[in-house]
């Protein structure tokens, strides 16, 4: 999916994005029902026209102190469930600012998202403010938001169990079998037409965008800036097509391939991830010596097949769902997606090797709940799966993810399931983005990382290509996302500063190393 989404190290964490349009991390829901059957492949309605029905404008944007960070200013904007039928009823979507620090010298007002999709972006707004560049904080009011379904934004809770969905195992025990999953997300789906039909429906990139023009309608803005990582890029391209007069300056950051299918997504982003895994396992030592000891690559492959024989008992505190080597599989695309977490990693895979998978379930949660604890599950898989505009069936999916675990044996079948797992038996969305193209965009800066395990370089060039006027930027470093993995890189910092304030794009071919 293009569930590429953001992460927390220390207070710093990734939601999911993929992909599925990322993803992994981009997926969803429509208000009618799902049958356990599905077939091989199911596609969308046509995406509607952009036009909508009259939409009275929203009442304009009262700040409050946030509760619980005195150093934010809150607020909440309506926006209706549905923009075709306004009078079917609303939802309140809550808003938070950081002033900006020089505001006498102030230059606009940047929106951020963090991904996901499904991450609420007023939780981690405080960790954004901490790694932009220092200038854009001073001459930028920065703004957040939690998106329709997600936070404190009507969030959609079906709920799916995050233990059972990062204890799924990805690959099939032989060919043409589903991908072993299948039943888990086909409840996932019927529970969410069966009890949020209407909200579960309303979940997609499109209507955030346009719920994200009503607030910058509210805040009283004729243009914005914007800055969105993984999934959030996803989204500043929709909002680019649909408003692009609206658009000031945007910084798309860990690109989504957005015009690619759910298939191709994970064919993309299998052999990124592989070269990460292989690359922490392999400087595993370099700095002080390797828990793993001194053939890392051996003890890692030895363990998963163990853990796939015999999965660990469940690390109890109300969490009965026994450790299988899909946590293991989460947990080490979270690792190597926030470098961060590397020294954690390596003691989780320690204490599983001694049967204690407790460590391993908490690094994959990592993936599926929000900074408060708050599950993500439904919401990313609605999000990502409304977008798309195909789904894989389940037998499909289960040979895409035979294909990449011969291929990329230590992480290719996750890399599967992570893309388009939700989607095998999710119906098609009411929007799907077929043919998003943001032809009247001004000048746009897209960043893609050499090492990025989640959206893959290849991804951002593909993103950049469907804007007229980009310049895509490269940062050469290890993680997911320059800012959430390389905020510090000075060479990065001035150019997305200069693109920011002055709105001055990097040459054609920049690599920051």
């Amino acid at each position: 999916m293009g569930r590429g989404g953001s992460q927390r190290s220390g207070g710093r964490r990734r939601a999911l994005v993929g992909t599925a349009s990322a993803g992994v991390v981009a997926l969803v829901l429509t208000a009618c029902g799902s049958s356990g059957a599905t077939p091989a492949t199911s596609s969308a309605p046509t995406p509607p026209s952009t036009a909508v029905a009259a939409v009275a404008p929203p009442a304009r944007a009262a700040w409050t102190t946030c509760a619980g960070d005195s150093a934010l200013q809150c607020t909440t904007v309506e926006v209706p469930l549905d923009y075709d039928h306004p009078g079917d009823g609303s939802l309140a979507v809550a808003v938070a600012r950081s002033p900006a620090l020089d505001p006498a010298r102030q230059v606009g007002t940047l929106f951020f998202n963090p991904g996901g999709p499904g991450e609420s972006g007023i939780q981690i707004l405080p960790v954004a403010l901490s790694e932009l560049p220092p200038t854009v904080r001073q001459r930028f009011d920065v703004v957040s938001f939690d998106p329709r379904g997600t936070g404190a934004s009507s969030p959609l809770d079906c709920g799916t169990s995050p233990s059972g969905a990062v204890s799924q195992l990805t690959v099939p025990a032989r060919a043409g079998l589903p991908l072993p999953s299948t039943g888990f997300f086909t409840t996932m789906a019927e529970d969410c037409a069966r009890d949020h039909a209407a909200l579960a429906a309303s979940l997609d990139s499109t209507n955030t965008a346009r719920d994200m023009d009503r607030i910058r309608q509210a805040l009283g803005l004729t243009t914005i800036s914007y800055y969105g990582i993984s999934y959030g890029t996803v989204l500043g391209t929709v909002y680019a097509d649909l408003f692009p007069a609206r658009v000031q300056t945007m910084v798309l950051d860990g690109a989504v391939d957005l015009h690619a299918t759910l298939p191709v997504q994970a064919g993309e982003q299998a052999p990124a991830a592989e070269r990460s895994v292989v690359h922490l396992l392999d400087t595993c030592g370099d700095v002080s010596p390797c828990p793993l000891g001194a053939d890392p690559t051996t003890v890692y492959t030895s363990l998963a097949a163990s853990i796939t024989r015999r999965p660990l008992p469940p690390p109890g505190n109300g969490d009965d769902v026994p450790v299988t080597v899909g946590d293991l599989d989460t947990a080490t695309l979270f690792a190597v997606s926030v470098p961060s977490f590397t020294t954690q990693y390596l003691s989780a895979l320690v204490a599983a090797r001694s049967d204690n998978g407790a460590p391993l379930r908490s690094l994959a949660l990592e993936f599926v709940t929000d900074i408060d604890g708050a599950p993500l599950v439904d919401p990313q898989w609605a999000i990502a799966c409304n977008d798309a505009p195909a789904h894989p069936g389940p037998v499909a999916a289960g040979t895409l993810a035979r294909t990449l675990a011969s291929r990329y044996p230590l992480i290719g079948s996750y890399v599967a399931s992570y893309t388009l797992a939700g989607c095998v038996a999710w119906p098609g969305g009411r929007q799907p983005l077929a043919d998003v193209r943001p032809s009247r965009a001004p000048p746009t800066l897209v960043i893609g990382n050499t090492g990025d395990p989640n959206t893959p370089l290849v991804a951002a060039k593909h993103l950049a290509a469907d804007f007229p006027r980009a310049s895509q930027l490269t940062w050469d470093g290890w993680g997911h996302t320059w800012l959430l993995s390389g905020s510090g890189d000075p060479c990065m910092q001035q150019r997305v500063t200069a693109y920011l304030v002055d709105g001055t794009l990097p040459p054609a071919g920049t690599v920051c190393s």
